[in-house]
């Protein structure tokens, strides 16, 4: 038995449940290794079920050897069936549709119901040696295609076309897949924390683009995001650049287990309040990442977890100028034993499209 569903009997046995329903495609995955979204995982103090059509079955069985397969034209009924001999049930409610679990819950008069969720995203929060491995994986795969990307722009690009060829180059750099939908934004735009790349606006004539984006391995992600600048940047925009890149280095040198992650969100904050840019940081320093995008823990001034060893998750600290643009600098940190390890490559953000895209200085 691997330690993931050892820590959830440990869990049912804590609460007082019978068993413990699980929907999400990523809970599913982190407990048993099967990937798909259909498909509902029962889990008792002995046994491991896992209810599918038949579009799955063969997969299911190859997959997790260790589970009963248990094929049905409708799994959900199915699974009625058995939550029926059961009392007390907790529910991964975090893919389960309402109309669903109405569907499920309607028929079990006698049964009590707990949501679990959020217990298993604090158990996903701290990441196994594999786990780690491979959103390092990722996050090579990112950096490699970052890196390639810049030396194969040209000038009359537009963002859609930029986010393409990224795209591309995370598959080339060995991703399984991206991460996310890709963001390139160029100048004014780049004021859109999460703008969608545009097939009209080209690179031609830009002082600054904003890249956005992350790679999937083995079902782990990764995430970052460089700010560049076309040519040398001016004054005004060195002065935002410092004090983003100071707000995300003094997070990072100050990350450490036992921390309070709202106080590195505070001070993050601070620095750039400081510089009196504090207004235009709208969202939270950064969250949690591994085979979701975004999970725990979160690290924002609300937040309530605490930095453990394990943990991997972003700063991302950013300035949004309306009519100017925005400079966003995100890292992946991660929390070993041994101390704290940046997983992202930071690249010079000064690049030149006239020049084969080479670095200045």
């Amino acid at each position: 038995m691997n330690q993931p569903l050892k820590n959830v009997r440990s869990l049912l046995d804590r609460l007082g449940l019978d068993a413990a329903v699980i929907v999400s495609r990523a809970n599913k995955y982190y407990l048993t290794g099967y990937e798909y979204d259909e498909g509902y995982l029962l889990i008792d103090g002995s046994d491991i079920r896992l209810f599918v059509d038949p579009r799955f079955s063969i997969y299911a069985r190859n997959r997790v050897p260790d589970a009963a397969v248990i094929e049905s034209k409708q799994p959900m009924i199915e699974l009625n069936r058995h939550l029926k001999k059961l009392r007390h049930i907790g529910f991964d409610g975090s893919a389960l549709l309402h109309k669903d679990f109405m569907v499920i819950t309607s028929a079990l008069s006698r049964q009590k119901f707990l949501f679990i969720e959020q217990h298993l995203l604090k158990m996903r929060a701290v990441k196994t040696a594999d786990e780690v491995n491979f959103i390092k994986k990722a996050s090579s795969a990112s950096g490699a295609a970052i890196k390639r990307l810049i030396r194969g722009l040209s000038s009359g690009l537009t963002e859609k076309q930029v986010a393409a060829m990224l795209n591309l180059e995370l598959i080339n750099a060995g991703a399984d897949d991206i991460s996310f939908e890709t963001v390139i934004a160029f100048d004014e735009r780049a004021a859109y924390a999460h703008a969608i790349p545009s097939n009209s606006v080209e690179l031609a004539g830009k002082r600054l683009m904003l890249c956005d984006f992350g790679a999937l391995y083995r079902g782990y992600h990764s995430d970052e995001t460089h700010t560049f600048f076309i040519n040398k940047p001016d004054s005004e925009a060195k002065k935002l650049y410092n004090a983003v890149r100071g707000a995300h280095d003094r997070a990072i040198d100050a990350a450490k287990p036992g921390m309070k992650a709202s106080e590195l969100d505070r001070l993050a904050r601070g620095f750039l309040d400081l510089q009196g840019y504090g207004k235009y940081f709208g969202h939270a320093l950064g969250h949690g990442v591994g085979l979701d995008v975004h999970e725990s823990p979160s690290i924002s001034y609300r937040s309530k977890d605490i930095l453990k060893r394990g943990m991997v998750f972003t700063i991302e600290p950013g300035v949004y100028i309306p009519g100017w643009g925005g400079i966003r600098i995100e890292s992946m940190v991660y929390l070993s034993n041994n101390g704290k390890e940046v997983l992202t490559k930071r690249h010079n953000p000064v690049i030149n499209p006239e020049v084969s895209w080479t670095f200045m200085k």
